[in-house]
């Protein structure tokens, strides 16, 4: 089933009744815009009219789904549901389906892009009005550019979009400490970048394969991430430590992870042993 060879099809039938598509939208009680879509292969009809419009086109839904009339067939009755088309509406719906989701990908990172692009030219257009010159609003471009460039793949990918996301912030964040501490002259963002944004990272991938690797067992995974939050915490208080002389190595939030990752495995436990 193809909606380019279905379109044609629908063309081909609607000028034989000698109906215009606004004749034929009246007749489903929709508009002649929907019709020109399913002609020109752009959209799909709804499941909903499969029957109405093969009624109005004095076709089987068998032969509309299928984009070709059956020489022979034996007429149908309106009001009676069309043989062995249940596989091909199943098909159907779910290319229809497919194509919606297609449709919201576009419109979402459509959206989403016009929205960097217009609060970037606001901070561009504030920041010269106030200063004269670009200055504070390249350090938020700079960080609505990072964000594009991580949600990306999750407005557009049909498949692996977090994977592919968490690939993009892994190549994109050090560029970004890097630019963002020339853009304050502050080198001390990125000496203290160079080594925690690695760890954030690995700590995101790590977490992302445990969570899909125990499906099965979602208290254990959430202990297992909660114990790598704690040891990603207890790193970034070494580092902070170590660069400003004066951090330390244990604080209570890590503790309180710590807490919470026990409480986890041990709900799995008793939780296994009731099913047991």
């Amino acid at each position: 089933m193809d909606n380019e060879k279905i379109g044609p099809f629908i063309r081909q039938l609607r000028k034989e009744r000698h109906l215009t598509q606004k004749e034929l939208a009246a007749m489903l009680n929709i508009t002649d815009k929907a019709v020109s879509k399913w002609e020109l292969g752009a959209s799909l009809p709804d499941v909903a009219l499969l029957l109405p419009l093969a009624e109005a086109l004095d076709i089987s839904v068998t032969e509309l789904l299928g984009g070709l009339r059956s020489p022979g067939s034996p007429p149908q009755a309106l009001d009676a549901p069309p043989q062995d088309t249940a596989g091909d509406i199943l098909s159907y719906t779910e290319r229809a389906s497919s194509q919606r989701r297609e449709k919201l990908r576009l419109w979402l990172f459509a959206g989403a892009s016009g929205t960097f692009l217009l609060s970037a030219a606001v901070c561009w257009a504030c920041d010269t009005a106030l200063n004269g010159t670009l200055s504070w609003s390249l350090i938020v471009d700079l960080s609505l550019l990072l964000a594009w460039v991580v949600l990306l793949p999750l407005l557009t990918a049909r498949r692996h979009a977090l994977p592919l996301a968490l690939g993009a912030l892994s190549a994109a964040i050090l560029p970004y400490l890097y630019l963002l501490g020339r853009l304050l002259g502050d080198s001390r963002v990125f000496r203290f970048g160079l080594p925690i944004a690695p760890a954030a990272v690995l700590y995101l991938w790590a977490g992302w394969a445990v969570w899909r690797k125990l499906r099965c067992s979602r208290l254990s995974a959430a202990g297992i991430i909660l114990l790598l939050t704690a040891g990603l915490n207890l790193f970034v208080n070494a580092v902070t430590g170590a660069i400003t002389s004066g951090g330390r190595t244990l604080r209570g939030d890590s503790l309180f992870t710590l807490v919470l990752a026990a409480a986890c495995f041990l709900a799995d436990y008793v939780l296994r042993r009731q099913k047991a």
